[in-house]
């Protein structure tokens, strides 16, 4: 990876590599892409970080060191919580979760298992952390974040703004009514896909996130779910087809 400038400016520096012992909240260029790549269903979040800490795909690309034209492999990182291994795969887009080898597609860590962690730890595992647990409280989420926020590269001026906007994502896609019970997600070079589970009415929803460098309203669908199927590898399959050519052609949709 690419270290840009360890500042709160969008750097063009391209000179200095990223190394390791660099991907911490505390080096902007690190916490930019996290803000972007981990969180990419908080729509709030990611409207805030375009406003205000836009990105190019550019400065994705040199963080990976790599052109668009190439694939990506993930950089791998390891967290070992509670005796439990968790591999954290850091894409262009988007990052995943192994723990003990198999992939979390929902929030799997009560908060009090990571509210007394280092601040690095605790970002790396937000995104896969339950917010229902009884005796938390979005109040108390709030008031976390903007702490946790203020030891970051994060400017002071938009931490109250991040941490809200960052709550909210977190205390809603919690599998409630109005929000799927898990979300997956698979990108190419230029654009990154999700698959929503809506368990309520039975349907998959297929949709491409809105580019960083395009105001167009991506293209969507959503599927009936299929009897006797396991739903997780349905998914992973129909998001695959919706990449590619296939999926318009069976449904006769466009692109």
């Amino acid at each position: 990876m690419y270290l840009d400038k360890t500042s709160h400016q969008n750097s063009k520096d391209e000179n200095t590599f990223f190394r390791e012992d660099t991907m911490t909240m505390t080096c902007w260029s690190f916490l930019q892409y996290w803000l972007y790549a981990a969180f990419p269903h908080c729509h709030g979040l990611r409207n805030e970080l375009l406003r205000h800490f836009p990105c190019s795909r550019e400065w994705i690309n040199q963080m990976f060191r790599m052109d668009k034209e190439q694939e990506i492999t993930p950089i791998r990182r390891t967290i070992i919580i509670e005796e439990k291994e968790v591999t954290l795969l850091l894409y262009r887009y988007h990052v995943e979760y192994r723990m003990e080898g198999r992939e979390v597609i929902q929030p799997c860590f009560p908060y009090h298992v990571v509210e007394n962690l280092d601040n690095d730890t605790f970002f790396l595992l937000l995104p896969i952390v339950d917010m229902l647990e009884i005796e938390y409280s979005y109040p108390k989420l709030m008031s976390d974040l903007i702490q946790r926020l203020s030891e970051t590269a994060l400017p002071k001026k938009n931490i109250k703004d991040v941490a809200y906007v960052l709550s909210v994502g977190l205390a809603e896609a919690d599998g409630a009514e109005d929000e799927p019970l898990w979300i997956i997600w698979q990108e190419t070079v230029n654009n990154l896909y999700g698959a929503a589970w809506w368990s309520d009415e039975g349907v998959l929803h297929v949709f491409q996130q809105q580019n960083l460098e395009n105001d167009r309203f991506p293209p969507y669908a959503y599927i009936p779910a299929p009897e006797g199927e396991d739903i997780f590898l349905w998914a992973k399959h129909m998001l695959s087809q919706w990449i590619s050519s296939d999926f318009f052609s069976v449904y006769g949709l466009k692109k």
